[in-house]
């Protein structure tokens, strides 16, 4: 991951009220800079659907008060996947920019682990529409460094719209219980540590709601037979088996003989090979994602942002994460609006800007946002998706709000 950074080429083009720059060039013209931080060019094919975003969310807002505002794409792929290194120079040039006053990014948590203290040190807001990674915000004994680390000027400059990889299990229980009734449940673990980091909240909502986990056992990534499990589970009642693992792990729902449903986590949602591990068990199975599908809303705003996206760029396809860039743009424009409010008029500088993202109370296409002294959104990201036909289906979006016994 950490290759030496090297000239690239660059595939993709930034805009700024109409104009287009190259990724990765100078800055554009502008009074105010909205900038973000992605891998274009890499694997992560979807990043280029979120900078389309965010660039439809600037040209929805050409101007902030009297001030010209622009976009600035930056790609920190290298070698086809994202490179902290290049993260780290594509902040250092931001901040080299007074003009730009926040940026979106990044998109993978690991990457966001280099790129937060240069960020914070220029008191640099960046709102991620993607990362999990639990210790950007929290501290937590599988943490090889504390969130107060990443931010030596003491005060929070990141923010995310997603949840920590724990709020999953959060979500997942409360939306079983309160929508299907179930009580008992039976965890397969494959993750070891972050797979406790998820079940533990997922043990807490449940019993919340006067529910409990009757079972759980750890498996290695490996394994192919959960019989033994699956047959204690029966036994003590589970309605329910809970698998922390990726898509191999469905081959459980093959070996059920019994109709408990069958639940899981991003480690499974939308992945094809989860279906084909299932066999023709499939059906029904629950997962959650940290993202929402505003495809299916029936929302005027949603609505309008869609039909925005396929007439801008009519070739391209609403990926993950592609509408939660679009709300991190347009919360980042709402503070930078307010911030020249309160200034007078004028344009504000970086803390003015970082105390209005903090402050926000922001409605998007995606769900309300505010944050907490962390960083993490109150209400986040978070949706459940169910296989369909022998497909995933984005089902709804669940309320994964944090409740004072949860």
């Amino acid at each position: 991951m950490l290759a030496l950074v090297a000239m690239q080429v660059l595939i993709c083009t930034a805009c700024q009220s109409g104009s287009a720059t190259p990724v990765g060039s100078a800055s554009p013209a502008g009074d105010i800079i909205i900038a973000s931080d992605l891998p274009i060019s890499s694997i992560y094919g979807d990043a280029t659907e979120l900078e389309r975003a965010i660039r439809l969310a600037v040209a929805q807002h050409p101007a902030i008060g009297r001030f010209k505002l622009a976009y600035w794409s930056l790609n920190d792929a290298v070698a086809a996947n994202a490179s902290p290194e290049k993260g780290v120079q594509n902040v250092s040039q931001m901040i080299d920019d007074p003009r730009v006053l926040g940026m979106v990014g990044s998109y993978t948590s690991y990457v966001a682990v280099d790129e937060i203290p240069i960020a914070n040190q220029g008191y640099l807001a960046m709102i991620s529409p993607s990362n999990t990674g639990v210790c950007l915000t929290l501290s937590g004994p599988n943490c090889n460094y504390s969130p107060d680390s990443l931010r030596p000027n003491g005060q929070n400059n990141y923010f995310r719209l997603p949840p920590p990889d724990p709020v999953q299990g959060t979500a997942m229980a409360r939306y079983i219980a309160e929508n299907r009734a179930l009580k008992k449940v039976a965890v397969i673990n494959e993750w070891g540590s972050d797979g406790d980091d998820i079940i533990g909240p997922f043990a807490a909502e449940l019993n919340r709601h006067g529910g409990s986990v009757v079972l759980r056992r750890d498996f290695d990534s490996s394994s192919v037979d959960f019989t033994s499990f699956l047959a204690d589970a029966h036994i003590k009642g589970a309605q329910a088996i809970y698998a922390l693992g990726g898509p191999e792990v469905c081959a459980a729902r093959a070996q059920m003989t019994d109709d408990a449903m069958f639940l899981g986590t991003d480690g499974i949602s939308t992945q094809p090979d989860c279906i084909t591990q299932a066999v023709r068990r499939g059906e029904s199975m629950l997962a959650t994602k940290p993202d929402v599908d505003i495809t299916y809303s029936t929302d005027s705003a949603a609505i309008k942002a869609v039909n925005s996206f396929h007439k801008a760029y009519p070739h391209s396809e609403i990926t993950d994460y592609t509408f939660a860039a679009y709300d991190c743009a347009q919360i980042l424009i709402a503070a930078i609006q307010r911030a020249v409010e309160l200034n007078g008029g004028g344009i504000p500088n970086r803390r003015q800007v970082l105390d209005q993202v903090a402050q926000i109370h922001y409605t998007g296409v995606t769900g309300t946002y505010s944050f907490d002294k962390y960083g993490d959104a109150v209400s986040p990201l978070m949706s459940i998706y169910q296989v369909v036909n022998g497909r995933w289906k984005y089902l709804s979006k669940i309320d994964a709000t944090a409740t004072e016994s949860s």
